[in-house]
Formats: structure tokens, sequence, C-alpha cells
């Protein structure tokens, strides 16, 4: 069983984007980081895309498919949950995206987390730009 990204919860199936909007909430942590409007760190800053939610949701999980060590879960129509398994010692991240129309464009949140650990090393953040890079050479 999966723990999600927070500190107790089990994922069984994809969160809701209201319950996703609470995880970005929290903001980021010693094992999770969250996308903010606010970070100075780029990599945790949302991006926005031209594009429907649903063309940007192809277009994330082709790019999630095409990453080493990730693997989509299950999404809907306005979220993704994707995992990203570590190489040395095969721990598991959860990553959730959320999509919300902006316009003729679509913002992506995002946030991703440890599920074993107090600590993750960045990880997290590192999962993010792994992310992003993964939206960038797919656009």
């Amino acid at each position: 069983m999966a723990v999600a990204c927070s500190k107790t919860e089990p994922v069984r199936t994809t969160p809701t984007a209201v319950r996703v909007r609470e995880l970005l909430a929290e903001g980021s942590g010693s094992n999770y980081a969250a996308t903010s409007d606010t970070n100075s760190d780029g990599r945790v800053r949302p991006r926005t895309v031209p594009g429907t939610p649903a063309s940007v949701r192809q277009l994330l999980e082709t790019g999630i498919v095409r990453l080493s060590r990730w693997k989509v879960q299950a999404a809907d129509d306005t979220v993704i949950w994707a995992t990203r398994t570590t190489k040395l010692f095969r721990w598991v991240d959860d990553v959730f995206v959320l999509l919300t129309p902006a316009g003729d464009s679509t913002r992506i949140d995002a946030r991703s987390a440890s599920r074993v650990g107090k600590g993750d090393l960045g990880q997290n953040r590192r999962n993010l730009a792994e992310l992003w890079t993964a939206v960038e050479k797919n656009r």
C-alpha cells in the first residue's frame, strides 16, 4: 500500500483535485516538495503550458513514461498520479500533478513526496525538475 503525499494517508486511487490542492497548500517540507508561486527555487514553481488540460495531460503522460524509473499510476481529467523509484534503495516517491485551465493554456502544479523517511536530501525537488524537463522535451 502506498502512502500519499502527506504523513499518513494511504493512496489507493488517484486523489481528487480538491485533495491535491489541499496537499499543495501544505507547502514543502523535509520529505516533500510542492509547487508554489512564491518559491524562489525554479524547480518548485508551477508551469503554464499552451493547450487544454486534456492535451497537457497527454503531453505529461507521454513525458513521464519516457523518464527513467517513473510510472503513471493513474490519471483522470485534472490529476495525474505518478511514482518515481530511486535507483539505489528502490524507495518510491509519489508525485501528484494538478492541471487547471488558465485561458487558452493549462497551469501545472505538482507535489512530490517520499513514502519513507524524515528527509529526502532534495530528491523531491529533483523529481519536480525531472517532470518539468519532460514537459519541455514533449512540447
